[in-house]
């Protein structure tokens, strides 16, 4: 026990002394105790602000869930439009090879054409060097 808890504790006990006979003549003449109307009052006070931080606390657990609700819907949208945009995308890059490979088969065949005339040129020259030397 510290030098300072020795006075307090006889003080303290010297002020329970003094108040029994008092509290002893009220409680014998019916007379309320004032220290129960304030803690009853006390009680009354602790139990509405408990009432009141519930409340708050469930409001905030809604709002927490609103604010989630929110953020969920928030990432399916991102999550649709990033979809839609690669979709997008990989149609354009398909397209894209289509007239590719468009574009290829149309050389080819221009190509299979100039080689077709190329020989019928040189064959019809064969021909009429073949038929001015008969």
């Amino acid at each position: 026990m510290s030098l300072l808890a020795v006075p307090k504790t006889i003080l303290g006990s010297s002020v329970k002394l003094a108040r029994a006979p008092f509290d002893l003549a009220r409680d014998a003449l019916g007379g309320s105790d004032p220290r129960a109307k304030l803690a009853a009052k006390e009680r009354e006070r602790a139990e509405r602000l408990r009432e009141e931080a519930e409340a708050q606390k469930q409001e905030a657990a809604e709002a927490e869930q609103t604010r989630k609700k929110r953020a969920r819907k928030a990432a399916s949208k991102a999550k649709r439009t990033s979809t839609k945009a690669n979709k997008t995308a990989q149609l354009e890059k398909l397209e894209a090879k289509e007239e590719s490979i468009e574009a290829k088969e149309e050389a080819a065949a221009t190509e299979r054409e100039a080689k077709r005339l190329e020989e019928a040129t040189a064959a019809a020259k064969e021909k009429r060097k073949g038929g001015d030397g008969s």
